[in-house]
């Protein structure tokens, strides 16, 4: 790993939040620690890349994003420094189009429609959320664990999923958050483990992604207003972690 893209992270306890989420920050921090692993916040996109290419044989490859679209990523890692889970959102202005609409305008994933075309990438979206979906959106995306740290009761891709809506919440207060869900990961997001959130029954989205396909994919949408209540129910709840420690990770 290049020391200037270390130095571009920022543990995750230290990133700015507002008072209604500094709890669950300090719980989040918590249980990542119990378990060895450091968490962060990152906007170096190149740095996702590069981790994404280095563990292909694990991880489907990344979408297409639009160079213009703020970004950030949260990682986890281990004492020997490597990044064994990670989670990742751009923001999208849909003021003046839905997401919906922006996932078949191909700007969802492209600067430029054009190129969008010449690569023979293109989007349908018959989800009546996603086209409900407008003003500033957050789309989740690029969720991985390392296979090594998968099963038991680490559960780091519902942490890692916490600690990237988390970050959306504070760095973009966005009025969506949303995400393709592809269906054979769909199962893992039950109300029981990520809180209230819309996930369309059946497979609403067909994007096609040079190199992977013609993708199914389930519309999932998020309240800031959900979220942050599941985000502070986990903070309190006795099962988190012991209340000093999340007392001193508060601090």
């Amino acid at each position: 790993m290049f020391p200037a893209r270390i130095a571009a992270r920022v543990p995750f306890e230290a990133m700015p939040v507002p008072s209604a989420l500094a709890a669950p920050r300090a719980a989040l921090s918590v249980l990542a620690h119990m378990q060895g692993l450091t968490p962060f916040l990152s906007t170096d996109w190149t740095d996702l890349e590069a981790l994404n290419v280095q563990h292909r044989d694990s991880w489907f490859e990344l979408l297409p994003r639009p160079t213009s679209a703020p970004h950030l990523w949260v990682g986890l890692e281990n004492a020997a420094g490597e990044v064994v889970a990670a989670q990742a959102a751009i923001l999208l202005d849909c003021t003046g189009k839905s997401y919906g609409a922006r996932l078949e305008a191909m700007t969802a994933f492209y600067d430029d429609p054009s190129a969008a075309a010449a690569s023979g990438a293109w989007c349908f979206s018959a989800s009546p959320e996603a086209r409900e979906a407008a003003g500033k959106a957050a789309m989740m995306s690029s969720g991985w664990v390392h296979p090594d740290w998968r099963g038991g009761h680490r559960d780091l891709f519902h942490l890692s999923g916490r600690m990237n809506r988390l970050a959306v919440l504070a760095r973009w207060n966005p009025d969506w958050l949303v995400a393709l869900v592809d269906p054979n990961v769909s199962r893992l997001w039950t109300e029981r483990a990520v809180g209230p959130r819309h996930l369309d029954r059946h497979a609403t989205i067909l994007f096609h992604q040079p190199g992977e396909g013609r993708l199914r994919l389930h519309l999932m949408r998020f309240r800031p207003d959900d979220v942050i209540l599941d985000l502070q129910r986990r903070a309190f709840s006795p099962q988190t972690a012991p209340h000093g420690a999340i007392q001193s990770a508060s601090q």
